[in-house]
């Protein structure tokens, strides 16, 4: 079954933010809830408890592992402001030069406009207006950004439009499992802390296909992207271009950087747009602008990795 538009727009009125510990909980009860109505048991849903709350519906042994993270962003897209012009990589490192100008170009400056300042007194001023370029950044993080429904509402719908297609299917219900991962946002640490987890408790994901869905409603370039070596990565490519589709398929940890990263065999399947020189980037992230989410672009994804994870194509 596809997502529903009325579904889509419960969770988008009804969970906006999941920032606190009060968001994250009540978006989780929801999941919860519609998890059941499509036939999973209480048994197979459980809150693991690993740098934030990642909640796992199935064994995750399985062959296929679907994930998304649930938590959003701060108010950070000012720093990727410049990413419609030279790319999601590019608009990083002309933060971090512009960073660093202001390391050199503030002592210099100062040396012509106070000749007596000392050169330890220079020194230090730059060394200050790179500190409240970071603080800046830091607070940035802490003020939740109000729309979020490309990252990631769009993935948490995507794994709930699969774990339906999923829960009808009973030889598909036994290769698949689906993980709603926390603090994302934060560093990744909740899919770090349940790949630990994993580990902790002798469950070997070295073989576990995991495909991760970030910032899937909004952009028009279908990319596939890995931070290693990823069989999945290059087999679900292929898959979508054998079924007459152009994705892009891409090795980067500058600008994909999400939950796939801390998994050995994983792809992270997300949408994009080519900036004015060519370059990808994921356009709206982290902003107040983040409020498209194409719901029948998310039903037509998941309708064709199910496919082909059914025909076992990846």
């Amino acid at each position: 079954m596809p997502i529903t538009g009325l579904k889509a727009q419960e969770i988008f009125e009804n969970h906006p933010t999941r920032f606190t510990k009060k968001e994250k909980h009540a978006l989780r009860k929801t999941l919860r809830a519609e998890l059941l109505r499509m036939g999973y048991a209480e048994g197979e849903i459980t809150e693991i408890d690993a740098s934030g709350t990642n909640l796992l519906v199935g064994d995750p042994r399985a062959e296929y592992m679907f994930t998304a993270h649930y938590d959003t962003p701060g108010r950070t897209g000012w720093m990727l402001r410049t990413a419609s012009l030279w790319g999601q990589t590019g608009a990083n490192v002309f933060l971090i030069l512009l960073i660093c100008l202001l390391g050199f170009a503030i002592p210099l400056g100062g040396a012509s406009l106070f000749p007596e300042a000392s050169a330890s007194q220079l020194f230090w001023s730059g060394e200050l207006s790179i500190l409240t370029v970071l603080v800046v950044m830091l607070l940035s993080m802490t003020i939740k950004n109000k729309n979020n429904r490309n990252d990631n509402t769009s993935g948490v719908l995507s794994l709930l439009s699969l774990a339906e297609k999923v829960a009808a299917d009973g030889e598909m219900r036994k290769k698949c499992c689906f993980v709603f991962f926390d603090n994302e946002e934060w560093g990744l640490l909740g899919s770090g802390g349940f790949a630990k987890h994993c580990r902790k408790n002798g469950i070997d994901l070295s073989r576990t296909k995991v495909i991760n869905f970030d910032c899937v409603g909004y952009g028009d370039v279908l990319t596939f992207a890995r931070t290693r070596s990823s069989e999945v990565a290059d087999s679900l490519a292929e898959a979508f271009r054998e079924a007459g589709q152009q994705p892009v398929s891409k090795r980067s940890a500058m600008i994909f950087l999400s939950d796939h990263a801390n998994f050995k065999n994983a792809v992270m399947v997300s949408y994009t747009r080519k900036s004015r020189v060519g370059l990808l980037y994921l356009p709206l992230i982290h902003t107040a602008r983040d409020a498209l989410c194409d719901i029948e672009k998310i039903n037509r994804l998941t309708e064709d990795v199910f496919r082909f994870a059914k025909e076992g194509r990846f």
